[in-house]
């Protein structure tokens, strides 16, 4: 990232007025061009889109995506430069990628060091033993909470995707009651209508278990059960593998426990695949 510091330093002189405005706010945010449109960066310092682009031009690029490419990976190796220095003994040689995968490698490590296994083991029963299961999730977080609930269904026969401000979500939250269980998925950002969903469970009498980042998650206030695991971010991209991971356990625990019952229901939907000759 300095290199790309000391370029725009050293052709500063030759910006316009305009394009001086542009190269003084990426000194101070390099990060909001990286993940700014041009036209925002202009809006920002007051300049038009196209003083944007030109500036990104005389630095000797095609245009303000390239440049903006440019940046973000400047900034990501740099961000994991930083984190590989906290290591005893740094990996040396390693491409980009593999700096990357490194990340979510880490983070399942801490995931392992970290877990209570005890309480997966409670929410494990939980889920054996409730007679209706519902997950529900920030929108950030909808693609693997709906994974893990259609997984839930197809095992158990009995859980549901709660999708806030549908009519089907405001039937589901009427029929929450005793014997009920919601699992949220709480990770940054939080929203209101989780915490709005998980009021209403607990108002209702439902158990509710909690997925989320760390003891500071506002949804830890309404749980009977909480997994607690870090979601690794690089480029303004969350990473779930540590999320993926412990789903996965949660769903191996829930075979062995109710295997009878999960083969059973599994051995139905793969006779009906048979006879559509569903697959190739």
């Amino acid at each position: 990232m300095q290199d790309l510091l000391r370029s725009v330093s050293n052709s500063y002189p030759e910006f316009s007025s305009g394009q001086k405005k542009v190269g003084d706010l990426f000194f101070k945010e390099p990060i909001f061009l990286a993940f700014s449109s041009a036209l925002e960066v202009g809006r920002r310092v007051n300049v038009s889109e196209s003083t944007v682009i030109r500036w990104t031009q005389k630095l000797g690029y095609k245009g303000y995506a390239e440049f903006q490419q440019v940046v973000q990976r400047k900034l990501a190796e740099e961000r994991l430069e930083k984190a590989e220095q906290k290591r005893p003994e740094p990996i040396v040689d390693q491409s980009f990628l593999e700096k990357l995968l490194d990340a979510d490698i880490s983070s399942i490590v801490k995931l392992k060091k970290s877990i209570n296994e005890d309480e997966l083991l409670r929410v494990v029963d939980e889920i054996s033993q409730a007679d209706q299961v519902y997950v529900t999730s920030n929108f950030f977080d909808y693609g693997i909470a709906d994974w893990f609930s259609n997984w839930l269904n197809l095992a158990l026969g009995n859980t549901e995707m709660m999708q806030p401000s549908t009519g089907k979500y405001y039937t589901q939250i009427s029929k929450l009651g005793k014997g009920h269980l919601v699992i949220a998925f709480a990770f940054p950002r939080y929203t209101r209508l989780v915490i709005e969903t998980l009021k209403s469970a607990k108002a209702k009498g439902a158990d509710v278990i909690v997925l989320t980042d760390s003891a500071e998650s506002p949804a830890i206030a309404y749980a009977d059960y909480v997994l607690t695991v870090s979601v690794n971010s690089n480029l303004n991209i969350d990473s779930y593998t540590s999320v993926h991971a412990l789903l996965t356990s949660i769903m191996r625990f829930v075979y062995v426990k109710e295997q009878t019952k999960i083969s059973g229901n599994l051995a139905k939907i793969e006779a009906d695949y048979k006879e559509r000759d569903l697959f190739i």
